[in-house]
């Protein structure tokens, strides 16, 4: 074989190589340009910029058109975020830390937003009734709402669902899980996961885990968890796990455990003392590729909740924002991923007062563009 030849024959396999290496790097971007419905470049570009330390925050909106309310409802469904039910105080506040909440305002309304500023009402009184504490979230093109207590209704374990927040089906009268509030429920693994909670009524506390795939039909995962039964906690969907942070128990009882589980089944303890301290009626959030845990009352230190915002790549390791939110120490408010930020909605505050505002997080990546 000639040396020119040879010479022809490398540089003719340096170009077929070259050209394939090239091909799958042009596919690479071409499939991630295609992922752009679904917002993967925009997160892609937050992970990238954001500074986690750094994460600050704007009023969206200093009275929202919905009544001051805590224990209500908040999911982004169809590129727009909603909030319902909940209970407004004001007028049954005996003192601080003394509510009478059985007689206070409870609502049944549905409202929405495209942007977060400005707000729509879609429904003033659901079917499903004037109920505080129940949860809701978006699974297989819907909005589901379940448990939760209304001063009429008492404590339900009914299953609605809509398409439009207009109208709104009875998609069952009575759960296979017993009534409840103060629970979680996430969709993890194309399944919906209902966990803990509490029963005022017998002083019934839960740590049960139960799952459904199609919101109707259900099957409990675990009667005990493993960790105290509690209400108030904070749970999400984190790095292919659920998780369980912080909550309450009768007696004042705080805890501030944070658990994992990969199969809602085997729960595992994460960290039993994380240094974020006691965290009840808080919201647990996966934004950015890290888990955030923002919001509490300490109901012993009454009118002295603090707003200190942590976050974690692991759960294990949390870090501290370098400066708490503007808006004052709350618990139980709405907390939602929307538009690649964090929003905050309403929730009763430190200072006793139930909230209709509207805060949402901003990062460099806001600032830079």
């Amino acid at each position: 074989m000639s040396k020119k030849f040879s010479l022809i024959l490398i540089l003719l396999i340096v170009a077929i190589t070259t050209s394939g290496l090239f091909f799958v790097y042009y596919k690479k971007i071409n499939n991630k340009q295609a992922d752009t419905t679904n917002g993967t470049s925009d997160q892609d570009k937050l992970f990238l910029s954001l500074d986690p330390s750094s994460l600050g925050w704007v009023q969206e909106a200093l009275t929202a058109p919905w009544q001051g309310r805590d224990s209500h409802a908040v999911v982004v469904y169809k590129n727009k975020i909603w909030l319902m039910g909940g209970l407004d105080g004001t007028k049954r506040l005996i003192s601080p830390g003394n509510v009478d909440y059985g007689n206070a305002e409870h609502f049944s309304d549905v409202w929405f937003s495209e942007d977060g500023k400005s707000w729509q009402l879609a429904s003033s009184n659901a079917p499903w009734g004037q109920r505080r504490s129940m949860q809701v979230v978006e699974f297989k093109g819907e909005m589901w709402l379940m448990g939760g207590w209304g001063p009429e209704l008492g404590y339900k374990n009914n299953i609605w669902s809509s398409k439009d927040g207009v109208n709104w089906a009875l998609k069952s009268s009575s759960a296979e899980w017993p009534a409840r509030e103060g629970h979680q429920l996430v969709v993890f693994k194309d399944k919906m996961w209902l966990i803990g909670g509490v029963k005022y009524t017998g002083q019934k506390l839960f740590n049960d885990v139960w799952f459904s795939e199609d919101g109707i039909n259900w099957q409990q995962a675990t009667k005990n968890a493993g960790w105290d039964p509690r209400w108030d906690f904070s749970s999400t969907v984190f790095n292919d796990k659920l998780w369980v942070v912080g909550g309450m128990a009768f007696g004042d009882k705080l805890f501030n455990d944070v658990w994992s589980s990969e199969d809602g089944i085997v729960w595992r303890l994460v960290d039993k003392n994380p240094p974020f301290g006691l965290r009840q009626g808080s919201s647990l959030i996966d934004y950015a590729g890290k888990l955030w845990t923002l919001g509490r009352l300490n109901i012993p230190l009454y009118g002295h909740g603090l707003n200190d915002v942590w976050y974690s790549e692991d759960g294990i390791t949390w870090k501290k924002t370098k400066e708490n939110p503007a808006w004052t120490g709350r618990e139980d408010a709405g907390a939602v991923v929307f538009k690649n930020r964090i929003w905050v909605l309403g929730g009763m505050d430190k200072n006793w007062q139930w909230k209709n505002d509207v805060w949402s997080s901003t990062s460099n990546l806001d600032r830079t563009n």
